[in-house]
């Protein structure tokens, strides 16, 4: 890997790697732009296949919070942290894996290895439970996970408030709290609204709701009354989306690797079908939504598509950004650029940062609807796709700053 290049390619402009020998910390903190304030995003704690996969997955993440937080009107710019969780066992480095919850800025289900397949052009990414055949005592991983979610807050505090941080995939509320204690720049602690009830997942899939409405407007349908939906993951903001959606009536076609999930869903949304997750995005339907891991639309899936809208939670859904979003364009597929539609976390997060409180958190959430229909008319206007025009509308703010 070609670190400076990569930095280059990315805009990025900062790596941070953070290790600490008693914990057994290994994290990288990526701040990819400041312009609009100080950097904000999540926490990650995941099983990497190498280093250079964690960079670049802290890399990319980071850069995609700069252009959420952009197009949100939001005063931050975008950083991410990742932690990476390397499997252990008897006298190695401590290292664990299996603790946490998808929060924050949630997208998938609950943390464990990725199962990879590839397949020519074709990625497609799995999460599954895992266990580890070692000798475990579980008091004493607990213990060392808080060493090292507070080593990762000593990092913090020396960057003297450059970059906030707070849960994403893999991370609790308890492991906020242990950053915390060494520094201020954390969201999301205990007692926070970000904490309770999974309110940031309701938010993120309330965005994606009003997405949907917003995105079926566009092409003249007024409701979700019958329009058939399929979504891909049931995590939090999967399951939470399909409340949403049943509740305004639409039909329901679900996927998720875990199969208890999916039972779940049958049995709470009268009218539900169950999908193979991995065809998912083949179903007959009107509204193609993944809520699951990122890259699910590449060069060979995108031709699969029955559907006329995909909007989903999911990040960095487009494995080859360009050629996907092109060839959704030419075959007439309307694309919600996901870091729009998705934004409804950072932005219950940014504004509880000011003081909100979860009504007017809900009204800003719902401003998604005007975000995305400025991008649609971009788009149509100057005959680009959605995602350029999304990427255009949020360098024009980087560089200009938000009208006053």
């Amino acid at each position: 890997m070609q670190l400076w290049q990569e930095m280059e390619r990315e805009g990025m402009e900062e790596l941070i790697f953070c290790h600490d020998a008693h914990s057994g910390l290994r994290a990288i903190i990526a701040i990819h732009n400041t312009a609009l304030g100080p950097a904000l995003g999540g926490c990650r704690y995941w099983t990497y296949a190498s280093e250079e996969e964690a960079v670049r997955d802290a890399m990319k993440l980071a850069r995609g919070m700069t252009y959420k937080n952009a197009v949100s009107g939001l005063p931050y710019g975008g950083g991410k942290v990742v932690i990476w969780d390397l499997p252990f066992a008897k006298n190695a480095a401590p290292d664990e894996e299996g603790y946490g919850s998808v929060s924050g800025d949630p997208v998938a289900g609950d943390p464990g290895v990725e199962q990879r397949k590839a397949a020519g052009a074709e990625r497609e990414v799995v999460a599954e439970e895992v266990s580890h055949h070692v000798d475990r005592n579980p008091d004493t991983d607990a213990s060392r996970r808080a060493q090292r979610f507070r080593a990762l807050g000593r990092c913090l505090e020396r960057l003297n408030g450059r970059y906030v941080t707070g849960l994403d995939l893999g991370t609790t509320a308890t492991d906020m709290d242990q950053i915390r204690l060494e520094t201020a720049h954390v969201t999301d602690t205990t007692g926070s609204l970000g904490a309770q009830d999974d309110f940031t997942a309701e938010m993120t899939a309330y965005g994606v709701h009003i997405g949907i409405v917003t995105s079926l407007r566009q092409q003249g349908i007024a409701s979700l009354q019958g329009i058939p939906v399929a979504v891909q993951g049931l995590g939090k903001v999967g399951y939470a989306l399909c409340r949403y959606l049943h509740a305004a009536g639409a039909r329901l076609i679900v996927a998720d690797v875990v199969p208890e999930r999916v039972q779940r869903a049958l049995v709470q949304f009268s009218g539900a079908i169950p999908a193979d997750p991995a065809h998912i995005h083949a179903a007959d339907c009107k509204v193609f939504a993944p809520c699951a891991l990122g890259g699910v639309l590449t060069p060979a899936t995108v031709e699969e598509l029955r559907c006329s809208i995909v909007a989903g939670a999911a990040n960095n859904q487009l494995s080859e950004r360009q050629l996907v979003a092109g060839r959704m364009q030419a075959r007439g597929i309307l694309y919600a650029p996901d870091y729009v539609l998705g934004a409804g976390g950072i932005i219950s997060t940014a504004y509880e940062l000011e003081g909100a409180g979860p009504d007017l958190i809900r009204q800003k959430v719902a401003g998604i609807a005007g975000t995305l229909s400025k991008v649609y008319a971009e788009a149509a206007q100057s005959a680009i796709s959605t995602a350029d025009a999304a990427d255009r509308l949020a360098e024009s703010i980087l560089r200009l700053g938000y009208k006053k």
